[in-house]
This record gives structure tokens, C-alpha cells and sequence, in this order.
């Protein structure tokens, strides 16, 4: 079992176990701040030292520490939790980033309530479209993104501060 040492006003900690969640790995997270104990394990996987996240990913292999998401990734599939093929079919599962699945819930409720005073021909359309693009939104998945191998993940249409190149879409 994989153990997330970390806490929860760490930004490092919080991109971790997005990624873990991302990528449907089982993992147990423990919140160095909350206990005395996870606190104490922490810094003997550091040499006493407390750096957050520390990831302790069991079989007798090294902790990471502050692991970038690549990492981490590269990890799992060294240690043959995941393969190269289930780690890009997860990721490819969420092609669409933080801010943009906001703006696509924001934007689909709105779509699906001002459908009500549109003309009555064009009110099932606009449900049907705003329900949609709700939905991609919820799910952070794009059936257009997918067929044209396209994500917003790790751009600024996920997590501004996280992100990893400046362009909103990119080839997957």
C-alpha cells in the first residue's frame, strides 16, 4: 500500500494525491500535522528531516520526496504497479483541467436554464448541448479532445500555479 506523508496546506501534497487519484492508484494519506505518529515516519523516511510529500511506496524502495507528477508516474510503472499502457489509458481519462471543468459546469447550467426563454424549437437543442457540456465538465472528459488527442491538463486551464507549459491545449 502506498502512504502519502504530507499536509493539507501543501500545495506538493494536494498535486500528489490528485495524481494518485488520477491515475486510480490505492494509496493512504496521513496528515503529518494531525499525527504525531505519520509525523515521526515521515522524518525517519528523511533522515529526520520533514519535507511534504513524502510518498512511501512500500516493497523496501526509496521514499519520493516532493515528487513532480512525472515522477511519481515513472515510478509506478517501474515498480510495476501500473504499466506504460495503464498509466497513458488513466491519464487520457481526464482530458480536461480544473478551471476549464468549472467553466464547463458554470456554462452548461446556465446553457440548460436560458434554454427555458429561447424559442420553443430551439429549447431542446440547447438542453441537450448545455447538459452536455455540463457533463464533460463533472466527468473532465471531452469526447472531442479524446478523438483528437488534445487535453487541458498540466496547462493553465488546470491549475494555474502547477502549470507546465503556457499553451491551454495540447497534443496528448
Amino acid at each position: 500500500m502506498i502512504t502519502v506523508y504530507g499536509a493539507d496546506w501543501c500545495e506538493d501534497t494536494r498535486r500528489s494525491l490528485r495524481q494518485l487519484r488520477r491515475l486510480s492508484v490505492a494509496h493512504q494519506y496521513i496528515n503529518i500535522d494531525e499525527d504525531g505518529v505519520g509525523l515521526e515516519r515521515a522524518k525517519s523516511l528523511n533522515g529526520g528531516v520533514r519535507r511534504t510529500p513524502t510518498i512511501d511506496l512500500g516493497s523496501g524502495t526509496s521514499p519520493l520526496v516532493e515528487p513532480d507528477n512525472d515522477t511519481l508516474a515513472s515510478a509506478l510503472v517501474e515498480l510495476q504497479m501500473l504499466t506504460q499502457d495503464d498509466l497513458h489509458e488513466r491519464l487520457t481519462l481526464q482530458n480536461v483541467g480544473d478551471l476549464e471543468r468549472a467553466m464547463r459546469t458554470a456554462a452548461g447550467s446556465v446553457l440548460m436554464f436560458a434554454a427555458g426563454s429561447a424559442p420553443r424549437r430551439a429549447r431542446f437543442p440547447l438542453r441537450v448541448l448545455g447538459l452536455a457540456t455540463a457533463l464533460t465538465g463533472v466527468a473532465g472528459w471531452c469526447p472531442v479532445y479524446y478523438s483528437t488527442g488534445l487535453s487541458s491538463l498540466d496547462g493553465p486551464g488546470d491549475r494555474r500555479d502547477e502549470a507546465k507549459r503556457a499553451s491551454w491545449l495540447t497534443r496528448v
